[in-house]
């Protein structure tokens, strides 16, 4: 049936859409009874912000704590930093291995920022908790910006971590569902195929989406098995273990290959770049649980944080286990959600991916212009990229003068220039602030001040004007990195939707715990935005 089969052309474009959509959560695994010191220390970590999934007994060196991550879910990368807060403070925490830190590749380091806050580790939370928040950087980057004796380890071969997964790869699953269901349609499935059709032409934006969506459904109902496998391959995608995925996506090109369906050599090749990059991934699972047993038998740890993508747990778990490892299994209470407003979107990982800011537009976008370093293809830590070290100076340094200046009962030096600052208090490795240039407005309720990117580099330098002030509220508890990191976990979970900017409505950011600054390219500006 002719017209039929140009029906299914249309409809297939929803599958471009539908594969990305993401799945349910992955849960935590069934909990065992051995391994009672590695559990008891994963229920106490993970209390009100996590579950405890797999655990193990052993005599082989250090526990292991893996915890699964989903690299979207803000939320859930405050609670992982929830619990390796607890790992450090209670259980001794100094390493913390890294799924996309390559072996061999530049190190990571935050001597950085820690100079710069001149060992006040508070200062140095109120902001790091806040570029968590963004979604800027990751639990474990987070915790190396906020404590000196924390190490973040490599535990990933480049040649596994840079597989590629291009488009026609990444839609061959669906492709092939979609030829196999298409078999079974018959000319009653016509007309309804033909309605949908011209609804997804005089559709625009999110209802094209949609019924794109619908359309793609209804071809997968004409096939019972299709569409099982194509449900179970929503479920599986991202979150549940590799080896999951790699089974169910050989059996659909078993089946396939048992009806004798028609594919053209280029849908066969997507095919096996497929099958390749999960394949790949689950031999990153044997490099990581090889790494992390390293780290586990050196001398002087007592225990590792392994900070690791859902899709790696299964595996990692048997590896650990065979070899005689205590381990427990960590999940953050977010993955057990669907995806939700307050999630990074596919667009912001993307970003992530290229080692960029996850936003594109206002101060973000004079950080990227003036501070870009080189950037790399896959998902990897960004505290060695000049941006994010310009971003994490800004924020910094303005907490600071707020701090300083504003919180006291009475301002510093007078309350003049320069406040009874040096001249390079507040000199960074890519910011600079002259304390002679501060000043008071609004009656003494917010300072203004210029900022000078690159200040080291002629013909590079540029300046803008900051206005900043304490944000209104009731006062809340900043006595501890984890009373800051459990507040803010409240203000994630009940936040709006992201958007492209870090600043609100009214061009103000949340640039520490409880400081607001205003970007401008002129003091009056500032003065008026703050």
């Amino acid at each position: 049936m002719p017209t039929t089969k140009r029906l299914l052309a249309v409809a297939f474009m929803a599958a471009v859409f539908a594969i990305g959509c993401g799945g349910s959560k992955a849960g935590p695994g069934k909990v065992q009874t051995q391994g009672p010191a590695v559990k008891a220390m994963a229920d106490t970590v993970s209390q009100d912000v996590g579950t405890v999934g797999k655990s193990s007994g052993g005599t082989r060196g250090a526990p292991v704590v893996l915890m699964e991550e989903n690299h979207l879910s803000r939320v859930g990368q405050l609670q992982l930093a929830v619990m390796l807060v607890r790992l450090r403070s209670r259980y001794g925490l100094r390493d913390i291995a890294l799924e996309g830190y390559l072996q061999g590749g530049p190190e990571v380091k935050a001597d950085w920022f820690a100079r710069l806050a001149r060992g006040d580790t508070l200062a140095r939370a109120r902001v790091a908790v806040r570029l968590l928040a963004e979604g800027e950087v990751s639990c474990a980057e987070f915790m190396k910006l906020v404590y000196d004796d924390v190490l973040l380890h490599p535990i990933e071969q480049a040649g596994e971590y840079n597989v590629v997964l291009d488009d026609t790869a990444a839609q061959a699953p669906v492709l092939y569902l979609f030829k196999i269901a298409g078999r079974s349609l018959r000319d009653e499935h016509l007309p309804k195929l033909q309605r949908l059709q011209g609804e997804v032409e005089r559709a625009s934006g999110e209802e094209k989406l949609k019924k794109l969506r619908e359309m793609l459904d209804y071809v997968m109902s004409a096939d019972s098995w299709a569409e099982a496998k194509y449900r179970a391959l929503l479920d599986t995608v991202g979150l549940a273990p590799s080896e999951t995925t790699l089974a169910l996506v050989e059996e659909i090109q078993r089946r396939a290959a048992d009806l004798s369906v028609e594919l053209d050599p280029q849908e066969q090749k997507g095919m096996d770049r497929y099958l390749a990059f999960y394949r790949g991934r689950i031999a990153a699972s044997g490099t990581m649980t090889s790494s992390v047993a390293t780290i586990a038998d050196s001398r002087g740890t007592t225990v590792v944080a392994a900070d690791v993508g859902a899709a790696h747990t299964v595996g990692m778990c048997g590896m650990l286990s065979d070899s005689g490892r205590p381990f427990a299994v960590v999940t953050p209470l977010a993955l057990k959600n669907r995806r939700d407003s307050t999630d990074l979107t596919v667009d912001m990982l993307e970003r992530k991916y290229k080692r960029l800011s996850v936003y594109s537009e206002g101060i973000t976008e004079t950080l990227l212009t003036r501070l870009l370093a080189a950037r790399s293809k896959k998902y990897q830590p960004v505290l060695t990229e000049s941006w994010l070290q310009g971003k994490a100076e800004l924020y910094l340094i303005t907490d600071l003068i707020v701090s300083a200046v504003l919180v006291p009962p009475s301002p510093p030096g007078g309350g003049k220039p320069p406040f009874g600052f040096s001249d390079d208090a507040f000199r960074g490795k890519l910011v600079y602030v002259d304390p002679r240039r501060i000043s008071l407005v609004h009656d003494g309720k917010a300072v203004v001040f210029p900022v000078v990117f690159n200040p080291d580099v002629p013909g590079q330098s540029v300046e803008i004007w900051v206005g900043a002030r304490q944000g209104e509220g009731e006062a809340v508890d900043q006595s501890s990195v984890e009373a800051l990191l459990l507040r803010v976990l409240t203000e994630v979970e009940s936040g709006p939707r992201l958007n492209t900017r870090v600043e609100d409505a009214l061009g103000r950011a949340q640039v520490a715990f409880r400081t607001q600054a205003f970007f401008a390219r002129t003091k009056e500006a500032a003065i008026g935005g703050i």
